[in-house]
């Protein structure tokens, strides 16, 4: 982990504690070494920080593009691993970087239903999730989170925040499944149902 993550890192913990509080779950499920996706429900723009303070590595992450429109932004979020890609299309340069960042042994995170939820629930995943598993041959660590997004009220009300992560679909049980349009559905079905199990407990 580098130093500015790292130091990023510790002082989004402490702000936290201060603010809110964090409950964190099943850390140890993100693989110690080796390329590795987490895939997460998607609740607000805080969530890649969120996950990031809670996971023993170094997180890449999918950020739509627009982000990368103002230059202060863009120059943030990069030093702190942001991939631009294109929402509503193939964006055939955004998912090599992808490709590229799991096959040199980093984490990704990508948040599979391609925008925010609104009401917090969870909507039809896309497919890119599992197209990217299978491409880079990594395993995939199913996350929640759940927090209340009125900060002033979740203050007083101590509403912590919760983030979980859960058992991965290894690489060896998805190296058995074809790369086609039917096994990406069955990839993202599984995702799904592992993110919804992660949600009740």
């Amino acid at each position: 982990m580098r130093f500015h993550y790292r130091v990023s890192v510790i002082l989004i913990n402490l702000l936290l504690k201060v603010l809110r509080g964090v409950e964190k779950q099943g850390k140890d499920y993100i693989p110690q070494k080796g390329g590795a996706l987490i895939a997460s429900n998607h609740i607000d723009i805080y969530d890649p920080p969120l996950i990031g303070c809670a996971s023993p590595r170094e997180l890449y992450y999918l950020a739509k593009k627009e982000l990368f429109d103002n230059p202060l932004s863009a120059w943030l979020i990069k030093k702190f691993n942001a991939i631009p890609i294109s929402r509503g299309s193939f964006d055939r340069k955004g998912l090599k970087k992808a490709l590229e960042v799991l096959s040199s042994g980093k984490t990704l995170l990508i948040f599979p239903e391609g925008a925010r939820s609104k009401d917090g629930n969870l909507k039809e995943l896309k497919l890119g999730v599992a197209k990217l598993a299978l491409e880079a041959k990594v395993p995939i660590v199913p996350a929640y989170l759940d927090y209340s997004k009125n900060w002033l009220k979740a203050f007083f009300q101590r509403r912590k925040i919760i983030i979980k992560f859960g058992s991965p679909l290894n690489s060896d049980s998805l190296s058995q499944i074809p790369k086609n349009r039917e096994g990406y559905r069955r990839i993202v079905q599984e995702i799904m149902q592992r993110i919804k199990a992660l949600k009740e407990t």
